[in-house]
């Protein structure tokens, strides 16, 4: 045991806080003499195959299809016959179990070295493969049972399945070298509220089992053997933050309508599968924002038309028969892969129209069951619809079926000044105001002072109300406000009183979201919507939003 606290810095990919003794979920297996040959081997993959099926089924009668799909991606690559005859023929020698992890990481390195992003993606989940493997050679018997009382997990590299089978067995919270918030685990992790932190030292996997860990993902920290003081804050955090999640969660169902009786649609911010089924459980209409880009962040190349239907198929199928807008790559300011040279954006992608058609064709096809529409993003001028209009239509003509809405991601300030004429030739518009508000204020996405607020300033609200009234004015569907203004208690009132009636928030926002707006009175948001135009920055608006609104919240 360590006697003295040490702390790792990392990343929280999925929220919370927990405390509870470590279990290293690959510890390494002992490389002694083990007497296994080629029909163990074959005898093992067969075993964790099955053992994946088990979970993925566990984890689908309990309604979490998406979960349950990704857990059985593993069961397949566990049955993958080439893979299986690489480990037998490995196993041969004197020392079988290095053998055979070495042909796992050789099996995994291959993808890891492929052009075509989802395949690397398997990488890792064949390396989660490989290490259940070994397990089940090395312990025949069964000797690396996780705990049975509260753990956290502590890996190089977590899988999906890793976290799912161990759901309602003890498992508290988790920790990983290797990981980001796009991975299989951590989409699964935010998916049942599990803390998780990616992005720590190797030295944590250095730690004996049962080491008291505490997991603070809201704060991207894991401290090893914290003080009898931490724990107790934690602990107290983390029941507070159970019971106010369930307050909230109390009023999912109820009508969507403001405290005077007014509409409002409230939608979910999405990227994946997992995260749509998590939103349309809390309550959300459907997706008013599909991230498109996230997938390829790393791509060394245009994604293909078969790549973009790999990673829509499953989003859009967990959303058949509600509204989705996807929008198009946005490749630009934070969100630039290798192959592109910044500051990319729409222009790039306009400019390389097969990298347009390919997903748009995706788009149109997979998206027959539910109400789909299409959202360019960063527009700066009305021309930029045209090219993307038609390459919709012909996907349209192509596959016999209607063509959807084409809107616009009103962004830019470029955008609003040409706000009439936009209007003029979309079916819809959106408002960012992540972007918006970092450009009007001159201020880069990842600068630390861009914060969501700061949408509050008199010059952002101004332009956010010029849009407003240009949609009004076309007779278009009422528009949609996609950034984390959407949910901010200071944003959100403004946001109301400038007119818009619907917002798409991160998943994990909605059912606060929707508190604060059946209490808020869209007459009393319009008079300080107007006060806040008169004033000087956005620390004043602050705090006449303080001053005027008042909503308790749990």
């Amino acid at each position: 045991m360590t006697s003295v606290a040490h702390r790792w810095a990392g990343q929280g990919v999925a929220p919370g806080a927990a405390v509870a003794g470590s279990w290293r979920a690959d510890r390494p297996v002992p490389a002694g003499a083990v007497h296994i040959g080629p029909a163990e081997v074959e005898e093992a993959f067969a075993a964790v195959a099955a053992d994946l099926d088990r979970v993925a089924d566990r984890v689908r009668a309990q309604g979490r299809e998406a979960a349950a799909d990704i857990v059985a991606v593993g069961a397949l690559i566990a049955a993958d016959p080439d893979l299986v005859d690489s480990a037998k023929q490995a196993a041969g020698g004197d020392q079988p179990l290095p053998a055979v992890r070495e042909a796992v990481e050789s099996y995994a390195t291959v993808l890891d070295l492929l052009p075509d992003d989802a395949l690397r993606q398997r990488a890792a989940d064949v390396r989660q493969v490989g290490r259940r493997v070994l397990e089940r050679l090395a312990y025949p018997g069964g000797g690396r049972d996780a705990p049975a009382d509260r753990f956290v997990l502590v890996a190089a590299e977590l899988g999906p399945a890793d976290l799912i089978e161990h759901l309602g067995g003890g498992l508290v919270g988790a920790v990983a070298v290797r990981g980001g918030a796009n991975s299989h685990a951590a989409i699964v992790a935010r998916s049942v509220g599990l803390p998780l932190v990616m992005g720590v030292d190797p030295e944590v996997l250095d730690l004996p089992d049962a080491t008291d860990l505490l997991v603070d993902a809201d704060a991207g920290a894991v401290v090893a053997e914290p003080s009898p003081a931490e724990v107790a804050r934690t602990e107290v955090a983390s029941a507070r933050e159970v019971e106010r999640r369930g307050r909230l969660a109390a009023e999912r169902g109820l009508p969507h309508v403001t405290a005077d009786d007014q509409p409002f649609g409230l939608y979910a911010n999405v990227s994946s599968d997992v995260e749509v089924r998590l939103a349309l459980d809390s309550g959300a209409i459907g997706s008013g924002l599909v991230r498109t880009e996230l997938q390829f962040m790393e791509a060394d190349r245009w994604p293909s038309e078969a790549d973009h239907r790999r990673v829509l198929a499953p989003l859009l199928a967990e959303a058949a028969g509600r509204p989705v807008t996807v929008r198009l790559l946005d490749f630009a300011n934070d969100k630039i892969p290798p192959f592109l040279t910044p500051p990319a954006g729409l222009p790039v992608l306009l400019a390389n129209p097969s990298a347009v058609t390919a997903q748009v064709r995706a788009i149109v096809d997979l998206g027959r069951d539910v109400g789909l529409r299409i959202m360019v993003p960063m527009v700066s001028s009305p021309d930029q619809l045209a090219p993307v209009r038609a390459a919709v239509e012909a996907a349209a003509v192509s596959f016999g079926v209607p063509a959807p809405p084409v809107g616009a991601m009103v962004e830019t300030i470029a955008a609003v000044r040409e706000i009439e004429a936009l209007c003029q030739v979309v079916d819809f518009v959106s408002i960012g105001s992540n972007d918006l508000t970092s450009e009007v204020l001159d201020l880069n996405r990842v600068d630390p002072r861009a914060r969501t607020e700061l949408a509050a300033h008199p010059r952002v609200l101004s332009l956010i109300g010029r849009v407003v009234e240009a949609a009004v004015a076309a007779g278009l569907p009422p528009l949609t406000v996609c950034g984390d203004a959407g949910s901010h208690p200071t944003t959100l009132p403004l946001l109301l009183g400038a007119g818009v009636r619907s917002v798409s928030v991160a998943v994990a926002r909605i059912d606060e979201t929707r508190w604060r707006l059946r209490r808020l009175d869209t007459e009393q948001c319009r008079a300080l919507f107007t006060h806040a135009l008169r004033l000087g920055g956005a620390g004043e608006v602050a705090e006449l939003v303080d001053e005027r609104i008042e909503v308790t919240m749990p």
